[in-house]
């Protein structure tokens, strides 16, 4: 089964015009000394603007940096349907600086980013596939749920800096992306590594 999901993410890929030769494959190591955060949000209104003003905020309170790397952050639109979808998560995983993604589980950005073995932070999302084997082709999860805890001033905070009140999705966009960088810093010298930020976070 892990090998006939693996053909489906490999043919998915391919589909999109990928060649053999682009993105990554079984995660290996960022190099240098900066790292990227790719936000895919498939909702462009309101609550996509929140959930990123939420991400941004985290990566500013931690001063641009994760340990001793700093830290780039990139917003997609994922879009709704699968062809979409598949072409947003093949973009972010051709860069050879991503470390980690923040986007909902659904049945392309899973397998796509598992066989890639990047961090994929699920903020919502059918639970089903995050450890369904099926949906795994690296046969290793790479998904985590969504977890943190906001600071004590978070929401004064957000209005002085967006000029807005912050809802539940600004407050789940920190969060993912605060978890995302603890991760990074708990991998310590190993925090370009995608591997050891799996490892960190799950």
């Amino acid at each position: 089964m892990k090998r006939a999901a693996l053909l489906a993410a490999t043919l998915l890929l391919a589909g999109c015009g990928q060649s053999k030769d682009e993105g990554i494959a079984g995660g290996g190591k960022v190099i240098g000394r900066t790292v990227t955060v790719y936000s895919l949000t498939n909702d462009p209104g309101a609550v996509s603007r929140s959930f990123v003003d939420g991400e941004k905020l985290a990566l500013s309170d931690a001063g641009g940096k994760a340990g001793e790397f700093a830290v780039n952050f990139t917003s997609l639109d994922l879009g709704t349907d699968e062809d979409a979808q598949a072409e947003t998560s093949r973009r972010a995983i051709n860069d050879p600086q991503i470390i980690a993604t923040i986007a909902d589980a659904t049945r392309v950005t899973v397998p796509l980013f598992n066989a890639a073995g990047i961090l994929q932070v699920a903020p919502s999302g059918d639970p089903k596939l995050i450890s369904n084997p099926n949906e795994l082709p690296s046969g290793t999860s790479t998904v985590g749920r969504l977890e943190g805890t906001l600071p004590g001033d978070f929401a004064a905070r957000y209005e002085r800096e967006f000029d807005r009140a912050p809802d539940r999705s600004a407050e789940n966009g920190y969060k993912a992306m605060a978890a995302v960088l603890a991760a990074i810093k708990t991998a310590g010298a190993a925090g370009n590594d995608r591997t050891r930020v799996i490892d960190a976070y799950l």
